[in-house]
């Protein structure tokens, strides 16, 4: 005998099965956050240059303002956005947390936002189709584990990926409305204007987006546009120009972000792609865009797509071009998440209403994303770290591995560390410590303590804001930012000066020629004016001054030996 349902028991029957349907067919968009939360979270840790933000966040609360040193302007930060989520993150939970586990659920909570706009994005690409999404990229992506690692670290690439995700967004919301409704027009504009804030290289990318933009937004209001994309980039950029004189972060003249250093940027694309055989996984990347393609052509969607593709590539090649990073994979992620953001596909399992040749590329495609994202996961890790060098590490290193996987590196310095410069500031010691001193030297300005460091995250840090750090590195100096790379030095730290300007600016009296040079030469133009342009005081005037000459500052050259500034300054 055949049971019958009530009407009332059958219609929340198949309401029930409805609701089932619908979770199971939303799963797979879901599934890539569920693996980065997961994976994030195991690999959880602080990177040493994540210090370096959390120093500007004590200055900015210590009343000093977004500076790495009290007193002198200088952009130490790369991401300014990523900064003001980290102060806003400290005002808020502050009292009861450290700025280390701020900085790594705030990350962690961006990176797991991206993949669920990412994977919003991808039903929005397949709206009106009747088959369950497979955001094939997002999977392949979230199974990466260098993947994991940044999604926290302290540092700012769970933004990047936000911002990638939101622009995928905006263009797919722009490709499938025919008219934006005003509001969120000014919230699309908005979300692609803010990449120079998420970090500065980003704007190559945008600019793609731009593009795609004026092409599919309806209705053209291109005047209105432009105001609301750059009105904040550009707003910052006068903010940047007056308070700092520099057209770019201090992080970018210090890494010569502008160099060429092919060789080294071939060797750090082959050292991301080659652990986790990431051709592999652009073909099946490529594999699924162009099925995608093939199953629902359409124009506005496809230009969406090779603006992002092309944004994509983009950016992989300027870090190739500028020599990549010191830290395994970093720099690479971006251009990976952006190209994987398009590779998505309508399966239909149930019916399989495709045409016998596009079923069985259907399959192959589903069936390979899952083995290989399962592949990944479980034996794909990053290299192990190669032989250390002179200035620590190996060029390129798995650098979660390399400090230790921790949430508070150890503070390591080869002098005076940051909290024994912290304890003796508190007991009246002042001088000026370089970099192996153990003792102070005397100083020229008696009430203060300065200490010379070569790594400036965790001892920077923990010396507290009181303390004077020089940066022989030249991420928050404004000198070394400004000389020539050394020869063969690794990407990321390609920058030094001679110590004796140090010397002659912060040590006592000497009669050492290249510290009278230094000393000299800084009374001299251009030398005097770009000092003066980070250490004088805020002013009207001074703000002016700063962005009429910001650019000759930028483009400024600092030689390494003071006496050759001498002879050409003075």
């Amino acid at each position: 005998m055949t049971a019958v349902l009530a009407p009332d028991a059958a219609t929340a029957h198949a309401r029930d099965a409805s609701a089932w349907r619908r979770t199971a067919r939303a799963a797979p968009v879901w599934l890539p956050a569920l693996m980065v939360l997961v994976g994030g979270w195991s690999h959880r840790w602080m990177d040493e240059d994540a210090f370096i933000n959390f120093r500007i966040v004590d200055q900015i609360f210590a009343g000093h303002g977004p500076v790495f040193n009290a007193g002198q302007r200088i952009e130490a930060a790369t991401s300014p956005l990523w900064v003001f989520v980290l102060v806003v993150g400290r005002a808020l939970f502050g009292s009861f947390t450290s700025m280390e586990w701020i900085a790594a659920v705030a990350g962690l909570a961006a990176a797991v936002g991206a993949f669920v706009i990412g994977g919003l994005a991808a039903r929005i690409r397949h709206q009106g189709s009747d088959g369950v999404v497979v955001p094939v990229g997002l999977l392949l992506v979230a199974a990466v584990a260098v993947v994991w690692d940044f999604s926290t670290s302290g540092l700012e690439m769970g933004l990047v990926w936000l911002w990638l995700a939101g622009s995928w967004w905006v263009l797919m919301t722009a490709a499938r409305t025919e008219t934006i409704p005003r509001r969120t027009r000014i919230g699309c504009c908005v979300v692609l204007g803010l990449a120079p804030l998420v970090r500065p290289e980003l704007t190559l990318m945008m600019l793609c987006f731009v593009v795609a933009w004026f092409v599919l937004a309806r209705p053209r209001r291109i005047e209105f546009d432009v105001v609301a994309i750059f009105a904040v980039p550009v707003a910052y950029e006068i903010f940047r120009m007056g308070y700092y004189a520099s057209v770019v972060p201090n992080t970018a003249l210090a890494k010569d972000a502008g160099g060429l250093h092919l060789s080294q940027g071939w060797t750090y694309l082959h050292d991301f792609v080659s652990p986790y055989r990431l051709w592999v996984t652009a073909l099946l990347v490529v594999g699924a865009i162009v099925l995608a393609h093939v199953q629902r052509p359409e124009r506005r969607v496809a230009f969406a797509t090779g603006a992002m593709v092309v944004a994509a590539l983009v950016d992989m090649l300027y870090i190739v071009a500028i020599g990549g990073d010191y830290m395994h994979g970093r720099l690479l992620l971006p251009a990976f998440f952006a190209l994987a953001l398009p590779a998505s596909m309508a399966v239909q399992p149930a019916t399989f209403r495709f045409p016998q040749k596009d079923r069985a590329v259907v399959g192959a495609i589903a069936g390979a994303t899952v083995v290989w994202a399962l592949v990944s996961v479980v034996w794909f890790r990053p290299p192990p770290p190669g032989p250390p060098t002179g200035l620590g590490p190996a060029p390129i290193s798995d650098w979660r591995t390399a400090s230790g996987a921790t949430m508070h590196p150890i503070d390591v310095a080869l002098g005076l560390n940051g909290t024994q410069a912290a304890a003796a500031y508190r007991r009246g010691v002042r001088g000026y410590f370089k970099i192996t001193d153990k003792e102070p030297r005397p100083a020229r300005d008696p009430d203060a303590l300065v200490l010379t460091l070569g790594s400036i995250g965790v001892p920077a840090y923990d010396a507290k804001t009181h303390v004077f750090v020089i940066d022989i590195g030249g991420l928050a100096e404004p000198l070394a930012a400004r000389t020539t790379p050394v020869p063969g030095r690794q990407a990321g730290h390609r920058k030094q000066i001679d110590d004796a300007w140090y010397d002659a600016i912060f040590g006592g009296p000497s009669t050492d020629p290249k510290v009278v040079a230094a000393r000299h030469a800084l009374t001299c133009d251009p030398g005097k004016s770009l000092m003066q342009s980070v250490n004088a005081p805020m002013t009207p005037g001074r703000f002016l001054s700063n962005i009429v000459h910001s650019l000759s500052y930028t483009r400024l050259h600092v030689p390494d030996d003071p006496r050759v500034a001498e002879r050409e300054w003075c």
